[in-house]
């Protein structure tokens, strides 16, 4: 399980919002959008991203025309392909990255003050972020075999090849 955490500029003294993000939506992105399953770095990118979509593109007259098939948004069950999908799935979160939300990634010896959460005691301590996030990152292995598996039901569930 990793966790998000977040900070909108314009108010520095409201709170951090954070968002709990099951290692296994890595695997569950490289799988629906045919994603490089090695690809940490752009996986983590989409999956943070995606939770900033404005539920105004996911419908009918907010999305872009592009991202249209019959009227409606084109998502993961209704795209012709994986490949369409996906298209549409970037795009969005191109425009989410353009308008929305910057994603401010931690550069090496930043130092800050985070809380721990101890047996006995919540307490701060320094802490660098981007070794944080570098060791996170160190620890993910796609599953493959997992992978095939989610990709063999996808594909019966939406009727075409994932």
């Amino acid at each position: 399980m990793w966790t998000i955490r977040t900070r909108d500029p314009a108010m520095p003294d409201a709170p951090d919002h954070c968002y709990m993000l099951p290692s296994i939506t890595f695997e569950n992105l490289a799988v629906e959008y045919g994603l490089d399953p090695d690809d940490i770095d752009e996986l983590l990118r989409v999956a943070i991203l995606q939770l900033e979509i404005p539920a105004k593109m996911m419908t009918s007259s907010g999305a872009a025309r592009d991202l249209l098939r019959g009227g409606r948004p084109v998502t993961l069950d209704n795209a012709e392909s994986t490949a369409q999908a996906r298209e549409a799935h970037l795009k969005r979160i191109a425009l989410v990255e353009a308008d929305h939300v910057r994603i401010a990634w931690p550069k090496p010896g930043m130092r800050v003050l985070a809380r721990t959460l101890d047996a006995d005691v919540s307490s701060e301590t320094e802490v660098d972020p981007y070794q944080r996030l570098e060791a996170l990152k160190a620890t993910y292995r796609p599953d493959r075999k997992r992978m095939g598996e989610k990709r063999m039901a996808l594909s019966t569930v939406l009727g075409r090849e994932v």
